[in-house]
């Protein structure tokens, strides 16, 4: 679940589920061009960035109107991704076996230990 405020509830799932709405006003389903597996999500520059587990995996982006998957440009890409999270200046991906850095314009892979 991510709080907008008390009438702007987003909450994610599985097979490409995004819910938007509250308690108050009731829930629509918001169109997604997957079905991926969606864990985690957080704000990021004014867009919702969701993490997916399962096939498609990966980061996907709302941009207020979809949800569409997002390509980082990295080889290989990421999709060992199940947890996005943010600072003020980055959005982070992390996987079981690979990490990368978003900062608005550029995504940088950050070296995992084995």
């Amino acid at each position: 679940m991510l709080i907008e405020n008390d009438d702007d509830v987003l909450v994610c799932g599985r097979d490409g589920t995004l819910l938007r709405g509250s308690a108050a006003i009731g829930f629509h389903a918001v169109p997604c061009e997957t079905d991926a597996m969606f864990s985690k999500m957080v704000k990021f520059s004014g867009k919702i960035y969701l993490s997916s587990y399962a096939t498609p995996r990966g980061v996907f982006v709302y941009d207020g109107t979809s949800v569409r998957r997002v390509y980082s440009g990295l080889q290989p890409e990421l999709e060992d991704v199940h947890t996005v999270d943010a600072g003020d200046d980055a959005l982070w991906a992390i996987g079981s076996r690979d990490m990368a850095r978003f900062d608005g314009k550029t995504w940088e892979r950050i070296q995992v230990p084995n």
